[in-house]
């Protein structure tokens, strides 16, 4: 039994009624079984080619039951080499104490303490509406992820009756499957920088692109209460979201965020294990779809302009303007740039260029005395960007923007619209809409056992 066979999971059904509906005794001490089917008749394989060892290893299960009435009462937690190999891609516990009557059982693998002490606190119809508070890396470690029951087993336990202590009465067998509550994302790009349609907007330079995974949920739910329960989610509208909750990145160009390389012109590599950047992200739904509670991805890349606008000023009132001077701004310098009608296109000017002069220019095109043009008016047009810095965000256009455990988002940026923004961080002016064309992308998803998600993204400001 290697670690990369434990993911392949796959469902089974039971039949959790007692033989010949005859009543089941209540709370009387028998015996049950944990089957975990690690193929099924599909995936004789257990293989996973999208995972890693990290990824697929369960160092141990604990399996949480509870009663008729959903109060907990008892936990078991066995070692994954204490699993009897029964054949046929199936491994077995040994005979679990247990009561007998209609149960409640999820069972998690590789969980942190504080996962365990909230399953053992609540009962299980509270535990669709409890939210745990646990950072990405909690659940991503760098030996194990942490993994849960998809549903609840909802069996009948019946008395054992049967002298034979290694025989478990079939409707005492609970099958489970299990999900990795993280989801993995990968950014790459296949096209070159160089290639037809590939740079839109602006001439210039993209360089030393790199993404970075923003506002990951903290507070999520470990299971939705059964198959037919709707999912929720602790945040379910901006209105209840509340940033405590959520891992956020505040300076997205202090040293302490690392940036995952995006190497343009480079094709992703199943056989290599995968060969772009990865990066982890906690489940996150959201109802409203509005920005500001999404989990975003933000890439970001030193954007240089072609060409910009030299000022000559005489100090004496007279300001004159040459346009397109190729050159004009040097690499990793801050430039501002002015975006409005009247200009014709981008026009980027050195960061030395005082607001007063902007407004000459803004006055120039407007044909317009320079008094005209208000504060107001170049706040709305100039955007200054920071050492050259300018940043675009990626949404999941699947299930608009929600982020779903256990699946493996694989986004191939097609071409990038410069200038971006000048930060990542949420705009104040576009936090309550829901999510767009302007900050979204395209997908095709296709469903393997890391709930494989591939689409292109167009990355736009």
């Amino acid at each position: 039994m290697t670690a990369t066979a434990v993911m392949g999971l796959a469902s089974c059904s039971n039949d959790n009624d007692p033989a010949g509906g005859q009543e089941v005794p209540q709370g009387k001490a028998t015996g049950m079984q944990l089957v975990l089917d690690l193929g099924g008749a599909a995936t004789r394989a257990i293989k996973d080619e999208n995972a890693d060892d990290t990824e697929t290893t369960i160092e141990n299960l604990n399996i949480f039951i509870y009663g008729a009435n959903g109060v907990f009462e008892k936990e078991h937690q066995i070692a994954f080499g204490d699993l009897t190999d029964a054949g046929d891609n199936k491994y077995k516990t040994k005979e679990l104490v247990a009561t007998t009557g209609a149960k409640t059982i999820y069972v998690g693998a590789n969980m942190t303490a504080a996962m365990i002490q909230t399953m053992k606190a609540t009962p299980a119809n509270g535990l669709s509406g409890k939210g745990v508070d646990e950072v990405v890396a909690n659940i991503t470690t760098p030996d194990k992820f942490v993994m849960f029951s998809t549903v609840g087993a909802t069996p009948t336990l019946v008395e054992d009756t049967d002298a034979d202590v290694n025989v478990t009465p079939t409707e005492n067998q609970v099958t489970v499957t299990l999900q990795r509550l993280a989801a993995k994302i990968a950014v790459g790009m296949t096209a070159n920088l160089a290639d037809a349609n590939v740079q839109q907007g602006a001439a210039g330079t993209i360089e030393d692109l790199g993404y970075v995974v923003d506002n990951i949920n903290k507070m999520y739910y470990l299971t939705y209460g059964g198959a037919a329960a709707a999912a929720k989610d602790a945040n379910m509208t901006v209105g209840q979201y509340q940033e405590a909750d959520f891992e956020l990145i505040t300076d997205f160009t202090a040293a302490a965020v690392t940036y995952n390389v995006i190497d343009p012109g480079v094709a992703y590599i199943k056989a290599n294990g995968g060969n772009w950047g990865v990066d982890y992200a906690s489940e996150n739904l959201t109802q409203d779809k509005m920005i500001k509670g999404v989990t975003r991805i933000v890439v970001k890349g030193k954007f240089t302009p072609a060409a910009g606008v030299e000022v000559t000023d005489d100090g004496a009132g007279n300001i004159t303007f040459q346009e397109n001077v190729a050159g004009h701004i040097a690499a990793n310098t801050t430039y501002h740039l002015l975006d409005f009608p009247e200009a014709g296109g981008y026009a980027f000017f050195p960061e030395a260029t005082t607001d007063a002069q902007l407004k000459e220019f803004m006055a120039q095109k407007k044909g317009v005395a320079a008094a005209e043009v208000t504060d107001v008016m170049l706040e709305e047009a100039k955007k200054t960007y920071t050492n050259g810095l300018n940043y675009w965000w990626v949404t999941v256009k699947d299930n608009q923007g929600d982020v779903l455990r256990n699946h493996f988002y694989k986004v191939d940026v097609t071409s990038i619209w410069a200038p971006g923004r000048t930060d990542g961080k949420f705009d104040p002016d576009k936090d309550d809409k829901p999510i767009d064309k302007e900050t979204n992308i395209t997908v095709e998803v296709t469903v393997e056992p890391w709930n494989f998600v591939e689409f292109n993204a167009d990355l736009r400001p």
